[in-house]
């Protein structure tokens, strides 16, 4: 693809380096270039020479470079990942893997300062604008502030839960932003160490960071594909730039920061204006595979870029011609779209529906409660922005309105443009109530959109009771106006369809850059759900694209560029990949169905203890609605697999026993024992705002997955766990007359102080989780033993945070204890321990969940070939990826003994999708070499990936052409992880998680 590539013209390279580059660093004034690679080598480089004069070896010094060749001491050898210059240019800061940042004094080529103090990788390196300090972030999850005078450590902020992947120092000020694997951006005040400000920027992991000063944005680029532009001043998500082949690890903006570069994991740059974000230029340069440390960078003050090329073990410059921009924007296919979501809310049988219906121009006609969440478009219009033309797509979400929905629509209420509030004033007694019901909803999901509070069903009659007369704005935010309807006879359809759209801030909603092949699935997917397609293998749904498109007269993706452009889908709710099978859910709002429909049936369970065996959930023997199913049984199984998954994986279900059991603390009907309760001696009380099902359904999950109790039991809104000694701690959480909740602890007598603080401490811990903005307030209900003179709850809790444990009765001055709890609190670490193994906890169980499932369905995620000769190390392979949540097809387990081989591996290739040929020490074996044969022929015409995996102490033998086309997975290798990269392959899906024990 070099001759497209006109607008960039490389002129200069380095010799090519055995070890694969890392992250460049342009001096200030662009006369040098730090070059880092995974040897533990950075070249100094000069500028337009691109000339090597100097080496640093950590071990550790500058050599710099004399007339016959440099000196090769002794040095760890292990990665460097970064660099950064001083802004005189006078030293070098470098760091990677041994944990330490390395500052060098380059007029001399000493080591001047060793930062020791990190416990893992060093990935991002920053100094101030002065010299006088410097930043360091680390995989330990650790921002670290150093003196650079004499290498002292002034601050270490524990700034991510897990990686943190970059940060950098904001010129000017004492603030630094970093990004890590939580998928989290957080700003830091660098002089006191707080956080003022944070955002989920991504889905996946946060690999790159970058400011621009001219627009006050920062840049981030992910794992989940995508590079995302904020607003600097309150992290609004402006911008999406998504349609890259691979993931895109690396920014940079050019002196004028008039054009972005962004390099991706795959084979290109792409180069990108920041005015339009149009793309204006595609250079083709193979990257080591999988590889996030190399990268493009701009020059400081010159119209050049340098870039990684030769799979990264190059540096390669180029010049670009200014004038050239404006011309190729315009040729550019980059296309605009942003689509938002509104969310139609209210309680069951108010007519949302019906409302639905009407608002989208559809003829009034009688309808049932439905379940879940029904997903329809209102409107789809171009519109200029920016003198850039872009298709915006407006959906509404109607939202199941029975309570017990609420457990999952907690995360679809994320990111609504607007949200409409139904209520139908002759079914309600207090619409206060109702409101606040649906706002504590949206303020749990983060939504911080308008609100338009509609009166429905007008033409019954009058209204019974003066909903109209109500002062909105003191119950909801953002109120946004009130307006009284009829679906039956249209009043005033056409003036809420206007206050909706006219409601949505597309300002505010980021648009999305995408290549027109993006353009082109996403109508082909809106197409196929129209015709009554459900869910699709992957493999099925490319072989039925590539044919769309030949009738189109336009190429097709490739497989791996089809699942990219799947992911984008899935990133903008379009579809949902699901985790097996391969399958794509087209209409990702039938998962939500299912999933409700498992509720209904474990609130409806006989013994009230919200129970549902598993094996009945999948065959299906629980009642389930009959006009709202899939007619395929197989499909049917597919969705409700999925809908166990997406409880597993949310922590609201705890999953037990032999006869595998799925337990809703939820959906628990039977009342609890008032007496016992009122037995107990007393806990910690807290007040918090947030969705009572979700709240207590992952208070208990989180409680049970902590591992510290022998046993419990539940009741409505209410648990008990047993202490190993058999003796219990209870937990309560239940509405109070204000609207929030309360959540309470109590214990029995036989139960010791230390277990006492444990329990209430974690119900703090896990309830600060999930609390609407984190928020929670010690309640109180001390009393005057001496005059029964109540003390205010607000004064007791402001003295324990000052240490105090008592207060003076303002009415007979006696001094009243209040030693609560909260003084004999456990180490944080333990607390904070018990929190992390009720992670892995569920973790876990995730996995297990998907492989238990799998097995119970005889399906398998991947086919294992393997020489006999290498059988011990296949197994090892098989039993991890099902640590991985992945089920493989192995012989020596799953082939019915005295089938014939073909026959047995005929019928499970028809079935999988994807296929691993392991090659170990004895190379590919003589039964293996027919299967491997058999594989490129059936998944070769199938479309289906093959992916030849070298074992460790392999050695590459010879293989069938096809196949050595193929990109390896190398267990000889330990970077980037091999597992990852294979669970990569045979799922599609790149892991965006922490690594796996």
């Amino acid at each position: 693809m070099a001759e497209q590539n006109r607008c960039f013209d490389r002129r200069r390279a380095l010799a090519r380096s055995d070890a694969v580059l890392t992250r460049m660093a342009w001096s200030p004034s662009g006369d040098r270039l730090a070059v880092p690679d995974q040897a533990g080598v950075v070249r100094v480089v000069t500028f337009p020479e691109f000339v090597v004069t100097a080496e640093c070896r950590i071990a550790h010094n500058v050599q710099l470079m004399a007339e016959g060749a440099p000196l090769r001491p002794t040095w760890s050898g292990k990665p460097l990942w970064t660099a950064a210059w001083s802004s005189d240019a006078a030293r070098l800061a470098v760091a990677g893997r041994d944990n330490t940042v390395h500052v060098f004094d380059m007029s001399c080529g000493d080591e001047v300062l060793t930062l020791v103090s990190h416990i893992d990788d060093v990935h991002a390196i920053d100094w101030s604008d002065d010299d006088a300090r410097l930043i360091s972030a680390s995989y330990d999850g650790a921002l670290k502030v150093w003196d650079t005078r004499d290498g002292a450590l002034v601050r270490s902020i524990a700034a991510h839960h897990g990686r943190i992947e970059d940060a950098y120092w904001e010129p000017g000020d004492s603030y630094a932003l970093t990004g890590g694997r939580d998928g989290h951006i957080r700003v830091w005040n660098l002089d006191s160490g707080e956080s003022v400000a944070q955002v989920r920027a991504h889905r996946g992991f946060v690999i790159r960071l970058i400011g621009a000063r001219s627009s006050a944005t920062v840049l981030s680029s992910s794992s989940d594909g995508t590079v995302r532009v904020w607003d600097r001043r309150d992290l609004r998500l402006l911008h999406v730039i998504e349609g890259f082949t691979g993931i895109p690890h690396d920014l940079s903006l050019s002196h004028d920061e008039r054009l972005l570069a962004v390099k991706d994991d795959q084979r290109s740059i792409r180069i990108y204006r920041t005015d339009t974000f149009e793309l204006v230029e595609l250079i083709d340069e193979p990257a080591e595979h999988h590889h996030w440390y190399a990268g493009a960078r701009f020059h400081p003050h010159e119209p050049a870029l340098v870039t990684t090329g030769d799979r990264d073990r190059q540096a390669l410059l180029w010049w670009y011609d200014t004038r050239l921009i404006d011309q190729l924007s315009a040729e550019s296919s980059a296309t605009r779209y942003a689509n938002c979501r509104i969310g139609l809310l209210g309680n069951t049988g108010v007519g949302k529906t019906a409302l639905s219906n009407a608002l989208r121009g559809e003829d009034f006609h009688p309808t049932e409660s439905t379940h879940a969440t029904k997903v329809s478009m209102l409107d789809r219009s171009v519109a200029e922005q920016g003198d850039v033309p872009v298709v915006r797509e407006t959906y509404l979400w109607d939202f199941a309105g029975q309570p017990i929905y609420r457990l999952l629509q907690r995360l679809d209420v994320e990111d609504l443009a607007a949200a409409v509030l139904v209520l139908d004033n002759r079914n309600t007694t207090d619409p206060r109530a109702e409101v606040r019901e649906w706002e504590t909803l949206l303020r749990a999901g983060g939504t911080r959109t308008p609100r338009i509070v509609v009166i429905a069903r007008i033409d019954r009659g009058g209204l019974a009771a003066p909903i109209s007369d109500l002062r909105w704005e003191e119950e909801i935010c953002e109120f946004a106006g009130l307006i009284e309807t009829s679906a039956k006879d249209g009043t005033n359809i056409a003036a809420l369809r206007r206050m909706i759209l006219d409601a949505v801030d597309w300002a505010a909603i980021p648009t999305l850059t995408s290549g027109v092949q993006f353009q082109r699935l996403r109508m082909f997917v809106l197409e196929s759900e129209a015709q009554g397609r459900v869910l699709e293998a992957v493999h099925t749904l490319y072989a039925a694209f590539a044919r769309h498109c030949t009738r189109l007269g336009i190429g097709e993706p490739s497989l791996e560029e089809f699942r990219s452009l799947l992911a984008f889908l899935d990133a903008e709710g379009l579809v949902r990949r699901l985790s097996f099978g391969n399958l794509v859910l087209l209409d990702p709002s039938l998962l939500r169905s299912y999933a409700s429909m498992i509720l209904i049936a474990a609130q409806r369970a006989p013994a009230g203890d919200g129970t549902l065996r598993e094996d009945d959930v999948l065959a299906p023997t629980i009642p389930l609605p009959s006009d709202e199913r899939v007619t395929d049984p197989r499909r049917e199984q597919d969705l409700l697999h999925a809908a166990v998954q997406e409880f597993v994986g949310a922590g609201v279900v705890i999953r037990e026993g032999k006869d595998v059991v799925l337990c809703f603390p939820s959906a628990v009907r039977a009342p609890a024992d008032e007496d016992r309760w009122a037995d107990l001696e007393p806990g910690i009380s807290l007040s918090l705002t947030g969705q009572r099902d979700h709240v207590y359904a992952t208070l208990v999950v989180a409680l049970h997955n902590s591992g510290l109790f022998s046993g419990r039991a539940l009741w409505a809104s209410t648990a008990r766990f047993t202490w190993p000694n058999g003796h219990g701690s209870w937990v309560r959480v239940r509405p109070d007359d204000s609207g929030s909740l309360w959540a309470e602890t109590r214990h029995e007598t036989a139960i010791a102080g230390v277990q006492r603080s444990l329990f209430d401490e974690m119900c703090r811990a896990f309830l600060g989780r999930v609390a609407v903005d984190g928020v929670l307030v010690l309640r109180t209900s001390v009393v005057c033993e001496a005059c029964g003179t109540a003390v205010a709850e607000q004064q007791v809790r402001r003295r324990v945070e000052r240490g105090l444990t008592w207060i003076r009765c303002n009415v007979c001055e006696a001094s009243v204890d209040i030693a609560a709890p909260w003084v004999d609190r456990p180490e944080p670490t333990r607390t904070s321990a018990l929190e992390t193994r009720a992670d892995h906890a569920l973790e876990r169980d995730v996995a297990s969940v998907n492989v238990e499932l799998k097995a119970k369905r005889s399906l398998y995620d991947v086919f294992i070939s393997y020489s006999h000769e290498d059988e011990e190390s296949a197994l090892h392979l098989a039993k991890k990826l099902m640590e991985r949540g992945i089920r493989p097809w192995v012989d020596i387990w799953d082939a019915y003994p005295g089938k014939p081989w073909l026959e047995a591996v005929q019928e499970q290739i028809d079935s999988i999708s994807c296929a691993a040929v392991l090659i170990g020490e004895s190379g590919i074996g003589p039964w293996q070499r027919d299967e491997v044969w058999y594989f490129l022929q059936q998944f070769f015409g199938r479309r289906c990936p093959v992916i030849p995996v070298l074992l460790e102490g392999a050695v590459r033998p010879r293989i069938p052409s096809l196949l050595e086309n193929m990109q390896w997975v190398d267990f000889r290798r330990t970077s980037p992880d091999p597992m990852d990269l294979l669970v990569w392959g045979i799922t599609g899906v790149r892991n965006d998680g922490e690594d796996h024990q």
